[in-house]
């Protein structure tokens, strides 16, 4: 059968468990939740969230789930459920090219565990969405893909790396998506466009992909506009692989949901305000949103501290010499042999790699652990964290990388320092954080908050954010002309 002899049945803005149940009891087919999610990604074009579409695939897995359900078999946690994944992230049989033009033609033949995950609980993968080459900064646009933009403003950028993702999920492309995060990747977007963006514990989801496993810093998250269904996803994905060590090291025990602990998710926890994390720029409209929120949590009984985050030696710039040094171990070869492929900000990065010597290196390692026992500290007093996702919201998408973040006329600093210091701490340290949209700006830009966790606190993480989405009703709200039904 064709595709036009099902019916688009839009799906936009329902939870994970309700595409399952209308799936399931068979009020509504799995081909037909397909169809409609492909509308969406065709009026979605402008935005440019998709790296690779695969509408047969997707409509031949809905087929067979539909094949299934005539017989009367079991379905997983996710059953019909669309789903994308990062151009980063590896499909079997689907092109994972890193938005690199070196890798254009890549089909790879396994899939990463996390993605077998969620095929075992047969959730429908439609698409790989776009990313920076090789994930390399905050702001999603490559020589292979193109720009993406924010979901809200199309002058704005979507953040990164994971700004596909995020762009997916904001305009109603299948309830969650999966990420990566490697000094803020995910919450980063998440917060530009106004979704919530999940980085779990250090081995809480498998990564066996990356080179380097003890020396992790990146991670597989989920992103969502429902709160509860990154718990979902979370748990279809977090079952340990035996070459990823840091999920050995919890013995492999997949994360359960939903959580029944019956703990109020804010009364009563000591929460550490952090609004800057070195003394820099916070926009005013974010930290206007940020007091709200502390409003919010007083009036929930929430035992709220301010710290100055110039206390606390961050190691900021531990994690790039970690980073750099990683990238051109795995990438030096393509910089000398294909230079004039890449793109310049990545070609720029991986000079930044070549200048790493070992001494800073041996440096940066022990720095981590300084870093880790930093944040350790803040937990004695502390049952969570909470600060600004980014200083400020999405910058233009013509921001460069390499260039000052410029409001209202002055230049701030470079990126790393003036806009994502908030993320970066947690890579290195392995602690769970969240990001959590809080209301716009004035020019109708997301503003999104950061809670940290203790190691293992992803229940907690999500429990708040169901709270705070009780409050704010970000789950509902569309960019404009994506409301659901539309």
């Amino acid at each position: 059968m064709s595709a036009k002899d099902f019916a688009p049945r839009d799906f936009a803005g329902r939870t994970v468990a309700q595409h399952v149940d209308a799936f399931t009891s068979g009020k509504v087919s799995a081909r037909d939740l397909v169809e409609g999610v492909l509308a969406r990604v065709e009026k979605a074009q402008p935005f440019n969230p998709i790296a690779t579409l695969d509408a047969d695939g997707a409509r031949a897995a809905a087929d067979a789930l539909d094949a299934r359900r005539k017989r009367g078999t079991g379905f997983g946690k996710l059953a019909g459920v669309p789903v994308s994944a990062k151009d980063l992230i590896l499909t079997k049989g689907l092109r994972t090219a890193f938005a690199s033009l070196t890798m254009k033609d890549n089909v790879p033949k396994v899939d990463a565990s996390a993605i077998a995950q969620w095929r075992e609980a047969d959730a429908v993968l439609f698409a790989k969405t776009t990313t920076p080459e090789f994930g390399h900064k905050v702001l999603t646009d490559s020589r292979l893909h193109g720009v993406t933009r924010n979901p809200w403003n199309q002058h704005h950028t979507s953040g990164g790396s994971s700004g596909g993702a995020a762009v997916a999920v904001a305009l109603g492309l299948g309830p969650i998506a999966m990420s990566t995060d490697g000094a803020g990747s995910g919450r980063i977007p998440a917060a530009c466009c106004g979704i919530y963006g999940l980085k779990a514990t250090l081995g809480r989801v498998p990564h066996e992909a990356a080179p380097d496993q003890f020396g992790q810093l990146t991670y597989l998250g989920v992103m969502a506009r429902h709160p509860t269904d990154l718990g979902t996803g979370l748990a279809a994905m977090s079952r340990g692989h035996r070459d990823d060590p840091w999920t050995n090291a919890i013995g492999r025990t997949p994360f359960a949901w939903p959580d029944n602990s019956g703990e109020h998710p804010i009364a009563g926890k000591r929460i550490t305000v952090i609004r800057r994390m070195t003394g820099g720029y916070l926009d005013p409209d974010t930290e206007a949103r940020l007091d709200a929120a502390l409003a919010f949590l007083d009036k929930q009984g929430a035992r709220i501290h301010e710290m100055d985050g110039r206390e606390i030696d961050w190691k900021l710039d531990v994690a790039r010499v970690i980073l750099r040094a990683n990238q051109i171990e795995r990438f030096g070869e393509i910089l000398k042999t294909r230079r004039g492929d890449l793109d310049p900000s990545f070609a720029k990065t991986l000079d930044e790699g070549n200048a790493v010597d070992v001494v800073a290196l041996r440096r940066a390692l022990a720095d981590r652990t300084t870093a880790y026992r930093s944040v350790q500290r803040l937990f004695g007093d502390a049952d969570l964290l909470l600060t600004p996702t980014v200083a400020t919201p999405a910058p233009l998408a013509s921001q460069d990388q390499f260039e000052p973040l410029i409001v209202d006329g002055k230049p701030l600093g470079d990126l790393r320092a003036a806009w994502y210091t908030y993320t970066i701490p947690f890579n290195m340290t392995g602690h769970p954080a969240i990001s959590i949209p809080f209301g716009q700006s004035r020019a109708g830009l997301p503003i999104g908050l950061q809670f940290v966790a203790p190691w293992f606190g992803e229940a907690t993480l999500i429990r708040l954010a169901e709270a705070f989405d009780t409050e704010t009703g970000a789950s509902a709200e569309f960019p404009p002309g994506f409301a659901a039904g539309l």
